[in-house]
This record gives structure tokens, sequence and C-alpha cells, in this order.
């Protein structure tokens, strides 16, 4: 697929989170979009509670990206998970399958030492259809 620059579209970050950053929130190319997502509220500050707490914040947040790109929840087609911890993935799959709409979105599930801010157990990399 060749991708000229006119077909690109960063969806920016928005108010304090926007704060220093180094990414746009989604980047819509070639009919998809391509957002990485993490636990930060609309106050700037990360959600570190219990992973049930993050992931619910993270899908909120998922949500709100995917629909300023001009997509939606029931248009996922891949997630990549970042957990810190995989025995927290039971309880990521108790709020992923209540907030994901089947058909399931191809995924898979990474463990990782750490995350980029201290607390957070989860981070989400969704490709989804415009």
């Amino acid at each position: 697929m060749n991708v000229q620059d006119t077909d690109l579209i960063h969806v920016l970050p928005a108010g304090p989170a926007a704060t220093g950053a180094l990414a746009s929130r989604a980047v819509v190319a070639g009919g998809l979009v391509y957002a990485t997502v993490i636990s930060r509220r609309e106050d700037g500050s990360i959600e570190t509670g219990d992973i049930s707490d993050q992931t619910e914040q993270v899908f909120a947040n998922l949500e709100a990206v995917l629909s300023q790109a001009g997509s939606s929840m029931d248009r996922l087609v891949h997630l990549t998970i970042y957990l810190t911890d995989m025995a927290d993935r039971v309880a990521f799959n108790h709020v992923y399958e209540r907030i994901v709409p089947r058909p399931f979105p191809s995924r898979c599930a990474i463990e990782v030492s750490a995350l980029a801010v201290e607390g957070m157990k989860v981070e989400v990399t969704a490709v989804g259809a415009v």
C-alpha cells in the first residue's frame, strides 16, 4: 500500500494529556485507524487502581479515540495487549468481554516488565476499520 501524506489523518491529543505528548492519539491511513491507549484520565492523571479499573479506563479511552477517528469499537480489527503481569489476563478478559462487541477482533497479549508510567498495568494498541 502506498500511503501519501494527504491520506494520513492524525488525531492529536487534547487537554492536559496533550502536555509533552510525543505521539498522535491515533493515525488514520489506508482506511484503518491505528491507536495506542493507556489508562490516562481526562484530567491527565493515570488510573493506577487494580487491573479492572485500568482496563475500564483504557477501553473508555479507546472508544473515544476511535470515535474521533471516524471508527468505533465494533470496527476493531486487531488488539495488542501489553500486561505487566500475565496473571491479570483473567480480570482483563472480564472487562474486555463486556465492552468489546462480538465477533471479537484478533488479538495477542504480551507480558512486559514495565510500562511507561509507574503503576500502569495495561496498555493497548488497536487497529480498526474507518
